[in-house]
């Protein structure tokens, strides 16, 4: 079992409560929500501060991190348990994201009961190209590129099966009501991490990376496609990596409506959920840091 170890990031940062909608495969009620209801409604609308940290995945975290999968990928047929488990596997690159209020020596009993609140990590798409969830996700975006239409379907192609150049999935899933600062350190930590292993001779050293990120259009009522033609971004801070990708699509995921773990983002039937798939080159990883680091400090 991988050992419980806290990684290198500590933030404070400002939380709201939300309601939470229960979906089939989300954790328990009891393990985000308070059983009186009375005390509940007291926090409606409150700021309170919490403070997270960024730890190494383990095996406990497992139904955490596939529940934030299951937001990203909805309906989809992708083996999200292979998927959960590479990222464990794997937990020398990349960290989840829990509250830090408890200490600092834990047993793995503690552990069951610490809930994921995010996952930020890359998986190879390209060296574990015969995995059933790999084969499956670039299967989905190659077919979801194609009926877009929206780029050159030959060099997707090339992107998503080039054996020499390796491909990483940058996985950045969290709670609507955790802050897009979190990016930040959160960046920054898994760039260290990935120096770290490719001085380890391990194949986690990419020339490009791809980017699921969920976003949506508002519905304008008359206009002859049904949407604005706004793109908007559940994880704010991916606005910023799509301004500077080398290239993009977006498909509609209207019809698996969301049901996520922290409350509505495609709310009130007032606007189309989508996914945009964004691909850029490793050598913009850090141009993609300094503009987080600009743009979310004045934020």
């Amino acid at each position: 079992m991988a050992s419980s170890k806290k990684k290198r990031v500590n933030e404070s940062l400002a939380a709201r409560d939300e309601d939470v909608e229960a979906g089939e495969d989300e954790v328990d009620d009891d393990d985000l929500e308070s059983d009186d209801d009375e005390d509940d409604d007291e926090f409606i609308d409150q700021e309170v501060q919490v403070e997270f940290e960024a730890r190494m995945p383990i095996d406990s975290d497992f139904h955490g991190i596939k529940t934030l999968l299951q937001q990203l990928f909805l309906k989809a047929n992708i083996n999200l348990s292979e998927l959960t488990d590479t990222i464990i596997s794997q937990n020398y690159v990349g960290s989840v994201i829990k509250q830090c209020d408890a200490p600092e020596e834990e047993d793995e009993e503690e552990d069951d009961d610490d809930p994921v609140f995010g996952i930020f990590t890359v998986v190879n798409l390209t060296d574990k190209k015969d995995r059933e969830s790999i084969q499956q996700i670039t299967g989905m975006l190659s077919e979801k590129c194609q009926t877009a239409g929206q780029v050159d379907m030959s060099k997707f192609s090339l992107l998503l099966n080039d054996p020499d150049s390796h491909l990483g999935l940058l996985i950045s899933e969290r709670f609507i009501n955790i802050p897009p600062q979190i990016a930040v350190p959160s960046f920054e930590s898994l760039k260290k991490d990935l120096q770290k292993a490719v001085n380890k001779k391990m194949n986690f050293k990419f020339a490009n990376f791809l980017m699921i990120s969920k976003t949506y259009r508002m519905k304008v009522p008359g206009q002859k496609s049904g949407t604005s033609d706004e793109l908007l971004f559940s994880n704010s801070e991916e606005e910023l990596i799509y301004e500077v990708c080398d290239s993009h699509f977006t498909y509609s995921v209207a019809s698996e409506r969301d049901s996520v773990v922290s409350g509505h983002w495609d709310d009130e039937d007032d606007m189309e959920a989508l996914r945009t798939v964004m691909t850029f080159s490793a050598d913009k990883l850090d141009l993609i840091i300094d503009r987080l680091k600009t743009e979310l400090s004045n934020t």
